[in-house]
């Protein structure tokens, strides 16, 4: 299947840095009883580790996303976990012109006394895919200029659209 998918996925911040917390946490309670001392019983420990441990994969495991089939002309958007992606088929409407801007803006941690405070420029690079009418069908975005003119220019020739780079 020639096909294109976008998957948004952030593993440093929101729910998903539950996940990789879970695992940890799941290795450190199986690891316990070897360097600490503990009542509970060997099932306890065991069913409290591996379950904490399925628990962060799946969410590690877990993304949105949308894949576009050229062939068929049609798109999904997606949730994935553990590799099942969960979607309905709809038919692609023509796509006319794929568009690349790039987006600067300031970033700033609020401080919560927890994790560090730190604010700066950060650069994206956005894709739209556009129809005759002036709404995007689709946006994309990516953190690096150079997949996103690779994606970009994949998604044209794909699509027979007019290729439009606006990024410095």
């Amino acid at each position: 299947m020639n096909n294109f998918n976008f998957k948004k996925r952030n593993l440093i911040s929101g729910p998903h840095l539950l996940g990789p917390v879970l695992i940890i946490a799941g290795l450190f309670a199986l690891l316990s009883p070897f360097f600490l001392e503990s009542e509970s019983s060997m099932e306890k420990i065991i069913g409290v580790g591996v379950g904490a441990i399925v628990i962060g994969l799946g969410i590690v495991s877990s993304y949105s996303g949308t894949l576009i089939d050229f062939s068929e002309k049609r798109f999904k958007e997606y949730f994935s976990i553990v590799g099942f992606k969960f979607g309905e088929w709809t038919t692609l409407s023509e796509i006319s012109t794929v568009k690349v801007i790039s987006n600067s803006y300031v970033i700033t941690n609020i401080p919560n006394g927890i994790s560090p405070t730190f604010s700066g420029k950060v650069t994206d690079f956005r894709i739209f895919l556009y129809s005759d009418a002036s709404k995007p069908v689709f946006s994309f975005v990516y953190s690096k200029k150079n997949k996103a003119v690779k994606q970009a220019k994949k998604l044209a020739f794909n699509l027979n659209a007019e290729l439009v780079l606006k990024i410095p």
